[in-house]
């Protein structure tokens, strides 16, 4: 939950990962340096305070850094750098638990969010089950139009009456005097001359449509026009005629046609599903939490809070509690 992150730039990770509340109430705490796995036996490259750096750790430590880090520690002086500087982080540390930092209530707060961090960690994406392929296909069914769509244009007009035709004229010459990428100036001579009510509200925006919607809405004649315009921005150079009215074009918008087949959809429907799944198994587990605590708000309580947005900032007493965002709303069914 990468949300968590900005919160844990207050106190070192090491600190954080000390306190007594990461484990379950009356369990001590294990202070001792985490080593990988079968590398605490054999001969040693240093020892301090009871501890010891073991060559086999080293080889594990150094082989487990990429190529780029791992050519930094070619000398034996750069390894000696390295050992050094995990023993001061052990020792400073130890220092730490001595002067009792591990109860501090910064250091307390800050392993919380470390442990809710790793909580989530654990729930969400350890244990997330695998997507099937069944699973893909029916989201790419039901969702069929976000895969497969024809091209699209996006045009602006101003309609006129053929009775109007100097007016409509009148209108093309500003539009054509206008910057390409003038559309508020556009939008202007819709909302002014437009006899198109559907449009003219919209600054003559006519949204994306496709080639057969562009001949159903306006006719064959302003989807030819259409294919002339090359860039975004332009304005056809004539009035555009139809059987029932003229029209002043301007293009707003191209989209490519999108043919992906299911599998070449089928990495990002595996994504979105699994985003879904986590989001499920989120909202269950906090409702799980919340119902096994028995939380319950007070609304008449909480009215009573004042938050004024315009009051001094006061200076903070004690480290700021941790929070956690609610899960995503699941999005709408079709």
């Amino acid at each position: 939950m990468c949300y968590l992150a900005p919160m844990l730039r207050r106190l070192p990770l090491a600190l954080v990962i000390l306190c007594a509340c990461s484990k379950p109430a009356g369990t001590p705490v294990d202070f001792r340096r985490a080593t990988p796995p079968g590398t605490n036996q054999g001969p040693a490259a240093a020892t301090f305070a009871g501890d010891t750096i073991t060559i086999a750790e080293l080889n594990q430590r150094f082989a487990e850094m990429n190529p780029y880090a791992r050519a930094r520690y070619q000398t034996l002086e750069q390894r000696r750098d390295y050992v050094e500087g995990l023993a001061r982080f052990e020792l400073l540390s130890q220092e730490a638990i001595r002067r009792g930092l591990q109860n501090d209530p910064d250091v307390v707060e800050a392993a919380k969010r470390v442990m809710v961090q790793e909580l989530l960690k654990q729930e969400l994406d350890e244990r997330a089950e695998a997507i099937s392929d069944g699973q893909v296909k029916q989201y790419y069914d039901a969702h069929h139009d976000d895969y497969v769509k024809p091209a699209m244009t996006r045009l602006a007009h101003v309609a006129f009456s053929k009775e109007h035709r100097a007016q409509a004229m009148e209108v093309l010459t500003q539009a054509k005097a206008l910057a390409p990428m003038d559309y508020a100036g556009f939008g202007k001579l819709a909302r002014e001359n437009s006899e198109d009510p559907s449009t003219k509200v919209l600054d003559g925006d006519l949204r994306f449509l496709s080639d057969e919607e562009l001949v159903t809405r306006l006719g064959p004649e302003v989807k030819a026009a259409s294919e002339k315009l090359e860039r975004i921005g332009d304005v056809a150079p004539e009035l555009v005629e139809t059987a029932k009215a003229l029209h002043v074009i301007k293009l707003q918008g191209r989209q490519q046609a999108l043919n992906l087949s299911l599998e070449q959809a089928s990495a990002s429907i595996r994504q979105v599903l699994l985003n879904e799944t986590r989001q499920e198994r989120y909202r269950a587990l906090l409702e799980k939490l919340k119902a096994e605590a028995r939380f319950k708000l007070d609304d008449d309580g909480l009215g009573k809070v004042v938050v004024d947005p315009k009051a001094p900032t006061l200076e903070a007493k004690g480290p700021q509690p941790g929070f956690v965002p609610g899960p995503q709303s699941p999005p709408p069914t079709r």
